[in-house]
């Protein structure tokens, strides 16, 4: 009896062990993000002779980042402080014309604002007013865990406030890529006043749904116990459910219609995710399935066809 006493205490040990390592691994936020915020975000791809398709990503990326890092310099900084007294940082661009036309463009995980760059800064060439932000745990902002997208759509609602403060006649268009994509999802269902559609590019159905994939591809290991357990550590720690945190249930409440984006070779979220969510959402929808493309990789590999596609659906709104 003692035997299997101490054998129980031991498998309960290493699974807490275990999970606490996944819950730090894939939540808490690095150390050195507000450093690394202060200088320009490479394309960390490389050519490859011979191949045209990597080799037109690779320049298109190096490109747009170039690009997106001298356009931020043109964009000026605002800060919020949320509801759970995190102070978040934000970039933004006002035309020299008149417009309540918005963007603001959510980057995704461990990513932060300069992600989003090239992004504004062809939506600012259309026509917009430009907005992205650092979420909760990113680059400039506060936080040290990350919510994936179910916290951040609360703070994505009062920076939308906070545009509405600047623009009392805003006409906001959320865009948002990989996390962001969720996290647009996620707010979709807030359905914001002056919001008027949605852009999500290859976001996830549910955080759990994300992590199962991650355990699964990248650990070789089932859901269960690690996953429970880790879900468990969030919902005490940090107040989000894993399974609750689901875009895959916000956007049956959403009111406005909603582009659905996903590279056709994305090997971190299935593009299966993109079909299960599109079929879900229950108003006004269009789907782009990007040939070639990888994981948020849409934009990079055919930007004109990209934005031709966003701002077509743009213009029906």
């Amino acid at each position: 009896m003692k035997i299997a006493i101490a054998v129980v205490i031991i498998l309960i040990i290493i699974l807490l062990a275990a999970s606490s390592f996944f819950f730090n691994m894939v939540l808490k936020a690095t150390k050195t993000r507000k450093e690394d915020v202060l200088t320009p975000l490479l394309c960390p791809n490389e050519r490859v002779e011979g191949d045209e398709l990597q080799n037109r990503f690779v320049d298109n990326r190096t490109r747009l980042r170039a690009e997106g890092a001298e356009f931020d310099k043109t964009m000026s900084p605002v800060e919020i402080v949320n509801k759970s007294g995190l102070k978040l940082y934000g970039r933004y661009r006002l035309r020299p014309e008149k417009t309540n036309k918005w963007i603001i463009s959510v980057h995704g995980y461990r990513d932060d604002h300069r992600f989003m760059l090239p992004y504004v800064m062809r939506f600012y060439e259309a026509g917009f007013n430009v907005f992205t932000q650092d979420n909760r745990a990113h680059g400039m902002s506060d936080g040290d865990y990350i919510s994936m997208g179910w916290l951040d759509k609360d703070d994505v609602y009062e920076w939308i406030n906070c545009i509405t403060r600047m623009d009392l006649d805003a006409q906001v268009v959320v865009h948002g890529v990989s996390m962001g994509g969720a996290t647009t999802m996620m707010l979709s269902g807030l359905n914001h006043p002056a919001v008027i559609g949605y852009i999500e590019d290859c976001g996830y159905t549910t955080t759990w749904d994300m992590f199962k994939v991650v355990m699964n591809r990248d650990y070789h290991l089932p859901t269960f116990p690690i996953m429970n357990v880790t879900n468990l550590m969030s919902r005490i720690r940090l107040g989000y459910d894993f399974k609750k945190s689901s875009a895959l249930s916000q956007i049956t409440k959403c009111n406005k219609p909603m582009l659905f984006i996903h590279g056709e070779k994305d090997s971190y979220i299935p593009p299966e995710m993109c079909h299960t969510l599109y079929s879900a959402f229950p108003g006004e929808k269009d789907m782009y399935i990007a040939p070639d493309a990888g994981h948020a990789e849409s934009m990079d590999y055919d930007p004109d066809t990209y934005f031709g596609r966003v701002l077509e659906f743009i213009g029906r709104l």
